[in-house]
């Protein structure tokens, strides 16, 4: 499947670096097949440029218009949107939204854009449970409550913190998109960057939720490896 797929649609977290940084056997499959691979990946705290240029350092050439990222997209929506926005996600991503033009507030936002904000508190919480509760759109870059870190320790994900908010503002009564995997959405925008249709990739992931479900809905072949399975991309190099 690997071999005879036209493209590869490559998870980043988990599946081929823990705590940010590549695993041996991840940097093996990117060198051997980083010719046809897009890097699909729910990560709301990294920008593209910042896996190209790490992947460079370690002789892996993947452009950053392959390399697809949720957070990247929540904030190019609210940047296409133009309207008052508060992000709440890191620092780094709010400089982010900066360079792509989002129009950022800290009173009376139109739109929340949530991401893994590892600096999240209960004032956060509460400024954009009341934002919502007033009519405010929620962008929300991926669902995922959880992802796999260092040693098998787990990391709380966006989704954690959008649970957060449903405790307090039934989502119902929102204006609500999500970015990440299991959506279409980044999906065919790495079909796109790989000029291919996605009965012509191969996805792999090591979260049969997101990774192995979104291909799914859209017909695209997947391998799901380890941590998710016994299967490992070692084991496909």
């Amino acid at each position: 499947m690997v071999q005879s797929a036209a493209g590869i649609l490559l998870d980043w977290d988990g599946c081929v670096a823990h705590d940010e940084v590549p695993h041996a056997a991840g940097l093996d499959f990117l060198r051997r097949y980083a010719d046809k691979i897009a890097i699909i990946s729910n990560s709301s705290t990294l920008w593209p440029s910042d896996i190209q240029n790490l992947l460079a350092g370690l002789a892996v050439a993947i452009p950053a218009e392959r390399i697809i990222l949720a957070g990247h997209h929540a904030l190019l929506l609210a940047a296409r949107l133009g309207l008052a926005t508060t992000v709440l996600g890191t620092s780094h991503m709010r400089a982010l939204a900066r360079r792509l033009g989002v129009n950022q507030v800290t009173v009376d936002p139109e739109i929340i854009v949530l991401l893994r904000d590892t600096k999240f508190t209960y004032s956060r919480l509460k400024f954009a449970v009341n934002a919502l509760a007033k009519g405010a759109r929620l962008i929300v870059a991926n669902p995922d409550l959880t992802h796999p870190g260092p040693g098998g320790a787990t990391v709380p994900e966006t989704g954690a913190l959008l649970a957060a908010l449903a405790a307090c503002v039934p989502l119902d009564r929102v204006s609500v998109d999500v970015l990440g995997k299991p959506q279409a959405h980044m999906f065919h925008i790495a079909c796109e960057a790989l000029a291919l249709q996605p009965s012509q990739v191969l996805m792999i992931g090591d979260n049969p939720l997101t990774d192995i479900e979104g291909a799914r809905q859209l017909g695209i072949p997947a391998l799901l490896v380890s941590p998710g399975s016994a299967l490992g991309l070692d084991e496909l190099c």
